[in-house]
């Protein structure tokens, strides 16, 4: 059976590849560590799923009007890599006073020394990340950034100004401008 509806359509709107609705453009775009985007359109922030996995799954959205706060956030390092680095420091020394053979134990503590050396200078090497989190009146949508702090706050103040450019509505107040009297 076949069908005039294009593939993307669905009951009464259609929705694009990414996630869109129609009429709706991307303004600004924010990459995640997660293989996902934040995205900003002119009328909500969307966060999808990496495109090559997900097929650009909408993994969550928010109109702009209901954003009541946006949080950016340094990640802390993981300290794994550096506590791993510092146990196998000692095991290295632990390897190379075990072993008979003073060469086969030079050899393995070295080894195992050199390894550890290389995850305590991942843990240094590493940047923090950035976390940011959109804090909505329904919940939050939050991620990790990619990018650096100045980026991430440049896609925050974008969000900031494009939901001030939100007209308010009047028809959902209570109150109406009737001349009293």
């Amino acid at each position: 059976m076949t069908s005039d509806r294009p593939e993307s359509q669905s009951g009464s709107f259609t929705t694009q590849k990414s996630g869109l609705l129609p009429g709706e453009r991307i303004v600004s775009q924010l990459r995640a560590t997660s293989s996902g985007t934040f995205q900003l359109t002119h009328a909500r922030v969307i966060f999808n799923g990496d495109s090559s996995s997900d097929s650009g799954a909408v993994y969550a959205s928010a109109q702009l009007k209901d954003i009541t706060a946006v949080r950016i956030s340094r990640c802390p390092r993981a300290r794994r890599s550096a506590a791993w680095g510092v146990v196998g420091l000692f095991a290295a020394i632990g390897v190379w006073q075990v072993t008979p053979s003073s060469t086969v134990g030079i050899t393995a503590g070295l080894a195992v020394a050199v390894i550890s050396l290389i995850l305590m200078a991942d843990y240094w090497i590493r940047p923090a990340g950035v976390h940011l989190e959109f804090h909505t009146t329904g919940g939050t949508i939050s991620g990790e950034v990619d990018e650096k702090v100045a980026v991430a706050m440049e896609f925050a103040r974008d969000v900031e100004d494009a939901k001030r450019r939100i007209i308010p509505s009047r028809v959902s107040t209570s109150y109406r401008n009737y001349p009293s009297g």
